[in-house]
């Protein structure tokens, strides 16, 4: 799954041989190489295994210079991969270092996003130690490239770039199981609770519970998985209580009744906040649930695209309880898939989704823009709890998220 994978973003001017960067650490025909200028006309994206890293997702983007008709639309594409992006690797050719160059180096600052700068067609003109200088004063991690560079070459430059990768990224930012680490130890029994509904793909359970049941079993601890309607029979069947209880949001309720005040609770989708977003402003952002006014405009983010089904959990079970909940005529509207809207000064609240199909670098994004736009944010989990009166108690294994919530609700 993308989401998993480290995510490399391929950003420069047109023409300037991102595609060509793309097949040549892929070693295959990816992207169209052109000499014709604006030939990527949409973000292509390709995954490989890096050895010693793991899965890595590549992104070739289109022009940050396009002018042409389709430029604009373009250029958001490319903005939505840049996001994305743990680390931008930015192309440019000898003595052509810009503005253009230097917006993106300035926009991966404000991301903190490491940037790695690519001099390409240094089989035309090679860099002399004046140019070289001067993109140190961005970047303290300079790659040279040529399309003419052969398969030695190839196995030298992915070695550097891996190098650079590893010194660059925390040692655990691609680990998506902190909270876990900091609650299980070996030997530890943990009880997962997943209901069944319409929801639930065929055959399968979802991702966020799939993620939990291995990082249990990196952890050498035992899971116990079962439905909401086999828990009590579960608890019996234990010898000891599960140091932790971690549930589907959508029964939270019904399982905090069932669960001794000793044993940690809390849900897939918190657990989620925690790892992989900003569960401070998350908690924050669900305090603004206890002060909804009629007609407030609430927005319900999905970053997946799907049929919902009579019981979806974002479009129906989550709107009925928020009205249940405030007892007030509200105003909500969707957007799903890569949709993620940037003006957000009519909405009182964005209530977003896990974000299971996102990676960290895109979901904190999406915190930030909120943020930034003084419009408070939460995700299903923190919501649903809200709305269930369980918040406080789902939130007991995070200290700070739970000062910031209580704060929040006084003020």
């Amino acid at each position: 799954m993308k989401a998993l994978t480290i995510q490399i973003g391929i950003f420069g001017r047109v023409n300037v041989g991102k595609s060509s960067l793309m097949n040549f650490i892929t070693n295959q025909s990816v992207s169209i190489v052109s000499q014709i200028a604006g030939t990527t006309t949409d973000v292509v994206n390709k995954r490989m295994e890096l050895n010693s890293l793991g899965p890595i997702t590549l992104f070739d983007t289109a022009g940050i210079d396009d002018v042409s008709v389709l430029g604009k639309s373009r250029l958001e594409k490319t903005q939505k991969a840049f996001n994305a992006s743990d680390i931008v690797l930015l192309m440019c050719e000898v003595g052509n270092f810009g503005n253009f160059e230097k917006e993106i180096i300035k926009n991966s600052k404000k991301n903190k996003t490491p940037c790695i700068i690519v001099i390409g067609k240094i089989d035309l003109k090679k860099p002399d130690n004046e140019f070289l200088e001067k993109l140190k004063k961005y970047s303290n991690h300079i790659l040279l490239f040529s399309i003419t560079m052969n398969e030695n070459d190839r196995d030298n430059f992915l070695n550097a770039l891996k190098k650079i990768i590893k010194k660059v990224l925390c040692y655990n930012y691609t680990d998506s199981s902190i909270t876990l680490k900091n609650i299980i130890k070996k030997g530890d029994s943990v009880v997962l609770v997943v209901p069944i509904d319409l929801g639930a793909p065929l055959g399968k359970i979802i991702m966020p519970q799939i993620q939990t049941i291995r990082h249990i079993l990196n952890l050498n601890a035992a899971s116990y998985v079962m439905q909401d309607t086999e828990y009590e029979i579960a608890l019996k069947n234990l010898k000891t209580f599960p140091v932790i209880v971690i549930t589907d949001s959508q029964v939270v309720k019904q399982i905090a009744l069932k669960t001794p005040l000793n044993v940690k609770l809390t849900t897939f989708s918190i657990i989620y906040a925690a790892d992989k977003s900003d569960i401070i402003e998350m908690a924050k952002g669900a305090a603004t649930l206890n002060n909804l006014c009629n007609s407030d405009e609430i927005l319900i983010v999905e970053s997946c695209t799907h049929h919902a089904s009579a019981d979806d959990i974002g479009r129906v079970k989550l709107c009925n309880w928020m009205k249940e909940y405030v007892g007030k005529n509200l105003k909500i509207k969707y957007v799903s898939g890569q949709d993620y809207l940037k003006d957000f000064k009519n909405y009182k609240i964005i209530i977003h989704c896990g974000g299971c199909t996102l990676n960290k670098k895109d979901m904190l994004s999406r915190v930030r823009e909120a943020v930034e736009a003084k419009i408070p944010i939460t995700n299903y989990g923190l919501a649903i709890s809200v709305f269930h009166g369980v918040i406080e108690r789902v939130l007991e294994i995070f200290p700070r998220a739970l000062f910031a919530y209580k704060k929040a609700l006084k003020n």
